[in-house]
């Protein structure tokens, strides 16, 4: 860990005792697509904000295109890779997606699998690199 106020390093919280309760810590969750196009497109359709290339972080592990994702406070940054086996195929349950989000999403020609459970009915689609988004 990084203490920026001291400007030193320490290999874990425990043996930082002096370290105040002010500290803040980042975490950045990246996924590496071949897939690049659809899966930005898919994001936004689905109510994220995309927004490619101006950050200074894109792309942390490619050298090639990058996008910062967002949806509420939940963000990510999806990257392009050249290897067709690197697949942003991650599972997403969205609880926050509304039943006018829904119908609009369905507008566009997604094809959504309903489900009923005890918990409830949902939705669910798989993403253009085969993560599933349950909605």
């Amino acid at each position: 860990m990084l203490d920026e106020t001291k400007k030193q390093f320490t290999p874990n919280s425990e043996s930082a005792g002096d370290v105040t309760a002010t500290r803040s810590s980042a975490h950045i969750l990246a996924f590496s697509t071949s897939n690049f196009d659809a899966m930005k497109k898919f994001l936004a359709d689905f109510g994220f904000i995309v927004v490619e290339g101006h950050d200074q972080l894109l792309p942390l592990f490619t050298d090639k295109r990058g996008a910062r994702v967002s949806r509420g406070s939940f963000q990510f940054q999806l990257e392009e890779s050249d290897d067709p086996k690197h697949r942003a195929c991650f599972n997403l349950f969205l609880t926050d997606f509304s039943g006018e989000e829904l119908e609009r999403v369905q507008a566009l020609g997604y094809t959504l699998k309903h489900e009923i459970s005890i918990y409830g009915e949902s939705h669910s689609i798989e993403t253009p690199d085969g993560g599933t988004f349950e909605l």
